[in-house]
């Protein structure tokens, strides 16, 4: 029998050109800025963050190694649960709150209007505003001796709330103007939304014999069911990190009423000069952010609608 020969794979590997060369250096040279970008002002501080947050720092002194005392002291720290559980209760109130208020009016803003375009305007006002300009503005709306909202209501013969003076009612106040200024970047996005939904589905519904609330529910939600859901993600996200205007309307007070996470982390670090557990309590937060995203997805994402 005649035995078959098979050649073996060469290992010969052919040079790269000059010009591949050329292409390879260009394309790293195009991404340098960007990778230098990301190193220096998100990695390295995520990781001297993790660092810093088992040494103890004042900001003048060299930190001092001390390991896991940080993370002890914040959970023997009263303070510290305390500002977790506004947090989680902050966000609890103000994502639904917001996203659904946002949606209802992003569906009534995608009738033909005639003044839509000044109605997305004074919606979209209010993002576009420096947060601690709007919080300082409604801290004077809120005042309980000279703010116009009391000013009104002791006009109707009503007495004086102390909105942002009350330990029941501050977290309220400054979660209805955090549902005031963000309202309009979900409205826009959802609008965006509704706006890419083929009008031939809502015709066919039509036909069928269905009404507004059906289409709405069997069309509408379906539709924009992805952008929704990258909606609710976001704003928790950023409502776990609230920060701006409980620190601009009340610093955390009164008492610590609207003592925030973050706020308190803010505290820690610049008012107590306690570094060290600051950056605990970004890995913490971080921690928490995770943790409460992948429960989200775990339980509405498999609902969402991709096929379009």
């Amino acid at each position: 029998m005649e035995k078959t020969i098979v050649p073996m794979a060469s290992t010969y590997k052919p040079k790269s050109s000059p010009k591949k060369r050329r292409q390879w250096l260009t394309g790293y040279l195009m991404i340098l800025p960007n990778f230098l970008g990301f190193f220096i002002f998100m990695l390295a501080p995520i990781i001297a963050t993790v660092g810093l947050g088992f040494t103890e720092w004042d900001l003048v002194n060299n930190p001092q190694w001390i390991g896991l005392a940080n993370y002890k002291n914040l959970f023997g720290d009263r303070i510290f649960w305390l500002s977790f559980r506004k947090t989680i209760w902050f966000t609890l109130l103000n994502v639904p709150i917001q996203s659904f208020l946002a949606l209802l009016i992003a569906v009534l803003l995608n009738r033909k209007l005639k003044a839509l375009n000044l109605f997305r305007t004074l919606f979209i006002i209010p993002w576009i505003c420096m947060s601690v300009a709007v919080g300082l503005t409604w801290t004077w709306l809120f005042n309980t001796q000279f703010g116009y909202i009391n000013h009104v209501l002791t006009s109707l013969g009503m007495e004086r709330i102390g909105w942002l003076t009350s330990d029941k009612l501050a977290l309220y106040a400054v979660i209805f103007v955090n549902v005031w200024q963000y309202l309009g970047w979900h409205i826009i996005l959802l609008l965006a939304g509704l706006q890419i939904v083929p009008q031939e589905l809502y015709e066919a519904a039509t036909v069928d014999g269905a009404n507004n609330w059906m289409k709405f529910w069997k069309i509408t939600i379906p539709m924009i069911s992805p952008i929704f859901f990258y909606d609710l993600v976001v704003n928790m996200i950023m409502t776990l990190q609230i920060f701006d205007l409980p620190f601009a309307m009340t610093n955390g007070g009164p008492g610590n009423a609207t003592r925030v996470f973050n706020l308190y982390l803010y505290q820690k670090g610049f008012s107590f000069l306690q570094m060290g557990e600051a950056c605990s309590m970004g890995v913490i937060l971080f921690g928490l952010i995770m943790v409460a995203t992948f429960f989200v997805f775990k339980f509405l994402g498999s609902r969402v609608n991709y096929e379009m």
